[in-house]
């Protein structure tokens, strides 16, 4: 039976994807809005970082939604870290998944996109980041990760549909 995602077939073993090029989207803090709650987030991280306070200090999440830049946001949630959920460590992969599942459902066009990226080990290659992305040494690539998972979702929630 033929893939219902075009190009599924032609994607390479593994993806790397970066700040430019045709998958930047699928970065966290790509400039894609998130309606959650009935409140739009800048982008995937604001909303991702924002959860570490949302439920308790819902004044810091809001501090952190309305910073214009990416780099006011990581700043901002390290200065407030004392303040983050107490079970953020033990929670925070899942979240990362939730946020990134709302973005890929409320942006078609970057559902398609991640989902044209099967069957590829997907990659962010950001040197920098050891535990988002490639680092430099030991790499855990959990954006990476998320991602493959959301997509694993998405596949089987479009195959309900298809079937």
């Amino acid at each position: 039976m033929p893939s219902p995602w075009p190009g599924a077939g032609a994607v390479p073993q593994a993806l790397e994807f970066y700040e430019e090029g045709e998958h930047a989207g699928l970065l966290f803090h790509s400039p894609h809005s998130i309606l959650f709650q009935d409140v739009v987030y800048p982008t995937a991280m604001h909303l991702f970082e924002a959860h570490k306070f949302l439920d308790h200090r819902p004044d810091l999440a809001e501090r952190i939604r309305r910073c214009e830049r990416i780099e006011e946001v990581t700043a901002i949630s390290a200065e407030l870290a004392d303040f983050a959920r107490r079970d953020w460590e033990n929670i925070s992969l899942v979240m990362m998944d939730e946020v990134l599942y709302l973005k890929f459902c409320q942006h078609g066009d970057l559902g398609t996109l991640l989902l044209n990226t099967y069957p590829a080990d997907l990659v962010h290659a950001d040197s920098r980041d050891p535990f988002w992305g490639l680092g430099v040494g030991v790499s855990m690539n959990e954006l990476g990760e998320s991602l493959m998972r959301v997509r694993e979702r998405l596949r089987a929630e479009r195959s309900d549909v298809i079937s």
